[in-house]
């Protein structure tokens, strides 16, 4: 017998606490209101074990599913910074866009206003020296029809001119170098003047005579008899008069109408053009009232 269950200690084992958990259950079956003193101290001391491991499986899981948001939450703040990026970007292009187009539609509008052959030009440099020259750069020469003397103007007022071009690019003289000279008239008074550049880069009005009437305010416009400029396009406004001295002329100091600095787009005239002239309605004709029928 001994020999035998050494051989089958296994089995023996197992069919062993088999026996003893059937026993159980047909004990604990026929009572199962016994007072289970052994049930209730495991009890007690599994549950706050059992508290403890379920409040640490929520916090675990709950500091996995912030980790996770937090990184998602980054991805979404980089995707959202770049999509704010780019939409400034096309802001700013279509901001760009609205000036220009509002800038050429004012040049169109003062295209339209003066009768000859214009052409449209884009500013590509301005004088960066430090010397007294005060000049800017567009984009059309020889090739395009643009000559030295041409006039260059804006819808503010008169630029300067042409004195130097190649074949796809042009050098202005603006009204404020002091090699500039302009034929202008007081718009308000017609008094005549030369309006010229000064080695600072502003402009004074000259040889105005001192009888004339001249005030701060005063709008000087083109003359048209330089040979360059069309009439009646605004060089800028007086800002001071200077009547002392004891000479024929007195002397103004003029606020150029035209900043060069901020100056994109110009126009270059082909030859000399002019305003074109307001239409005046004609009048019916006043006279006699016509002779009567002969069969009246």
């Amino acid at each position: 017998m001994l020999e035998f269950l050494r051989r089958n200690r296994v089995l023996a084992t197992t069919a062993l606490f088999l026996a003893l958990a059937a026993g159980l259950v047909v004990g604990t079956s026929g009572d199962r209101l016994r007072d289970d003193r052994l049930g209730r101290v495991f009890l007690e001391v599994m549950a706050p074990l059992q508290r403890m491991g379920s409040f640490v499986s929520r916090s675990l899981s709950d500091v996995w599913v912030g980790i996770v948001g937090l990184f998602q939450a980054a991805d979404e703040v980089d995707a959202l910074r770049a999509r704010v990026r780019e939409l400034d970007r096309a802001t700013a292009r279509l901001a760009e866009t609205e000036l220009e187009n509002a800038r050429l539609r004012e040049l169109l509008d003062f295209r339209e206003a003066l009768r000859g052959e214009l052409l449209t030009a884009r500013v590509i440099g301005h004088d960066a020296s430090a010397g007294l020259s005060r000049t800017l750069t567009i984009n059309r020469g020889t090739a395009d029809g643009i000559q030295k003397g041409d006039a260059v103007l804006a819808p503010e007022g008169i630029v300067g001119h042409v004195f130097l071009a190649s074949a796809h690019a042009a050098r202005v003289l603006l009204i404020t170098d002091h090699n500039s000279g302009v034929d202008g008239v007081v718009q308000r008074t017609r008094a005549r003047g030369i309006v010229e550049g000064t080695v600072d880069g502003r402009c004074g009005l000259k040889f105005v005579k001192r009888t004339e009437d001249l005030q701060v305010g005063d709008l000087v416009v083109t003359s048209g008899l330089d040979g360059i400029f069309p009439r009646s396009v605004p060089i800028g406004k007086v800002v001071a008069v200077d009547k002392k001295g004891q000479g024929l002329f007195q002397y103004a100091e003029v606020q150029p109408a035209v900043d060069a600095n901020r100056l994109e787009e110009v126009l270059v005239t082909r030859g000399l053009v002019e305003p074109l002239e307001p239409e005046t309605p004609i009048d019916d004709p006043v006279g006699p009232p016509p002779p009567p029928d002969a069969g009246e």
